[in-house]
């Protein structure tokens, strides 16, 4: 395995290649498209292309190509397995990541070579500049990943959702045949893409696309076309993730979004009626906390502490699970908090303080049901 993948990002722990947050929230979205037509980036009628979000553990296929790929042995190849936070060596298991996948080093240089050739055969006027690594980034589905969805009856594998050369994310439908099965390594495109029209005259909550966005995401919640195409027919899945088809969107992660069923996105549903009590409603710092302290948000924080491999068990880790808990809020509540900020004087330690109280007893309380002793 090679360190200099890491060359220019820090530490593992600091890792620019980690895959970003996308946003939940449909007014980000508005803010992202509106900063891009008054640059003058967006055409009258904007593609949104959708593919299906996937209920699983996030996981990236790193290649550093610093050096070009030769005929040496493929384990001596310098590729990275990565979680959501921090890189894993190859022989892990987390419920399979990556070790499923790390055992089959020759079909993941096939899928280097594959990619890379299709990006020669898509951008004949572009070079691949090395000094970037290439990521696959993807999600590591089935068996006990997660629980109550359609992915939970398919055998684990890793299902390719985004790549990335040159530092920017490519045009996923491009990519979308390249897979190595064998490995078991396959595409989010054996579901079927969505594409919608967008009118950028209306970059407001009225928009009709964004109902049809939402409309979409239930049905997806309803019965995962994921989990269908390989046989799993009617069974619960998660949403749909939007991209802009403008180059410029397209290739960063901060003007993407995503949707989610009534049952994995009740918070951020697009809907007239909640988008319009929401306006009218004077929330206090501590009714949004309230709200953003989600069971989800707190089930996602222990998912955290197992990723990072922190035992529950451990007297100190409940600092940890707090800490991630007021980060992830002031990261994906941005935009609120900063109305809070212009409210009142100190908005955003108030803010981390109830947050960090709930999450406080969110943490003792699960710790409780699970008869675990913190003394």
């Amino acid at each position: 395995m090679s360190s200099s993948i890491n060359r220019q990002n820090g530490e593992a722990g600091q890792n620019g290649n980690l895959f970003p947050k996308i946003s939940g929230k449909h007014q980000d979205f508005l803010a992202s498209l509106q900063k891009l037509k008054s640059e003058g980036k967006l055409p009258p009628i904007l593609d949104l292309e959708g593919t299906t979000k996937l209920h699983g553990m996030h996981a990236d296929i790193v290649y550093d190509l610093h050096e070009p790929l030769t005929d040496s042995a493929a384990s001596k190849q310098p590729i990275l397995f990565q979680s959501r936070n921090r890189i894993c060596e190859p022989d892990e298991n987390q419920q399979g990541w990556p070790r499923d996948v790390a055992q089959f080093p020759d079909a993941l240089i096939y899928l280097q070579t594959r990619i890379l050739a299709r990006f020669a055969e898509k951008n004949p006027d572009k070079t691949v500049n090395r000094a970037f690594p290439l990521i696959v980034a993807g999600e590591w589905i089935g068996g006990r990943v997660q629980r109550d969805v359609g992915l939970a009856q398919l055998s684990n594998r890793f299902v390719i959702l985004s790549i990335q050369i040159n530092g920017l994310w490519q045009k996923d439908e491009d990519y979308g045949d390249i897979e190595a099965a064998r490995a078991g390594i396959y595409s989010v495109f054996r579901a079927q893409q969505t594409k919608l029209k967008f009118d950028t005259s209306n970059i407001t909550d009225a928009n009709p696309a964004l109902f049809e966005m939402q409309r979409l995401a239930d049905t997806v919640e309803l019965s995962c076309p994921f989990a269908a195409a390989f046989g799993v027919q009617n069974s619960r899945g998660e949403g749909v993730v939007w991209k802009p088809g403008v180059p410029s969107a397209r290739a960063d992660a901060k003007y993407w979004l995503k949707t989610k069923g009534p049952i994995f996105g009740k918070e951020n549903r697009i809907d007239p009626a909640k988008i319009k009590a929401d306006t009218a409603r004077n929330l206090t710092i501590g009714d949004a906390a309230t709200r953003w302290v989600t069971p989800r948000r707190v089930e996602q924080g222990f998912e955290y502490l197992n990723e990072m491999n922190v035992d529950p068990n451990r007297q100190t880790c409940i600092k940890e699970f707090i800490n991630w808990v007021v980060n992830d809020v002031m990261v994906e509540e941005a935009r609120d908090i900063a109305v809070f900020k212009t409210r009142f004087t100190g908005a955003e330690q108030t803010v981390k303080r109830k947050v960090g109280c709930l999450a406080k007893c969110a943490f003792l309380l699960k710790m409780r049901e699970c008869g675990a002793d913190l003394a």
